[in-house]
């Protein structure tokens, strides 16, 4: 017999968790996925682990919009492999899966997604100035600016800032009812 997240029995459910990079997704993910029967998936290590290639190197073979493609295809595979799965997964989204309408559209539809809400100070304290492993950091103020409204669309909202990822995934907990 399972108990949900949600504490309802055989019912299964999916987390998303998405924000800007740096926010905590993959950090927090690991935090609720330490309840048992839940399962954590970073659709970015998704991405390299079936692919098998690094994210840097997908940008420099084919830009943005062949790692979009692959993104949203892996996107799909996880959610469908999460449905059929037993437990509940939390899944750490990329910063960026959320800009394309049919991948949005996926993650609303069919899980309950919390944005990370993070101020970019708390992001560039994490980060440090540059990240060379993330392809887009380079103009992170811009990126930042024109992703918020997009995030903002996301059901539920946590703000990440002064918390650890044990604090976030507590309110996470709380502000989906799932005590």
């Amino acid at each position: 017999m399972h108990v949900s997240l949600s504490g309802k029995l055989n019912e299964k459910m999916i987390i998303s968790l998405t924000g800007f990079m740096g926010c905590g997704k993959s950090s927090t993910g690991r935090e609720l996925a330490a309840r048992p029967g839940v399962r954590l998936v970073d659709l970015d290590a998704e991405i390299v682990a079936r692919s098998g290639r690094a994210i840097p190197e997908i940008f420099r073979e084919g830009g943005e919009a062949a790692f979009r493609a692959v993104e949203l295809e892996t996107l799909r595979t996880v959610l469908d492999e999460a449905d059929a799965a037993g437990g509940d997964t939390v899944l750490a989204l990329g910063g960026g899966v959320l800009t394309q309408p049919e991948a949005r559209e996926l993650v609303f539809a069919r899980t309950r997604c919390v944005w990370l809400r993070t101020r970019l100070e708390t992001i560039r304290a994490r980060l440090g100035a540059a990240d060379a492993s993330r392809p887009l950091f380079a103009d992170a103020e811009a990126l930042f600016s024109a992703r918020a409204p997009i995030y903002a669309l996301a059901p539920f909202v946590v703000n990440t800032d002064d918390k650890t990822p044990a604090e976030v995934a507590g309110e996470i907990i709380s502000e989906l009812n799932l005590l």
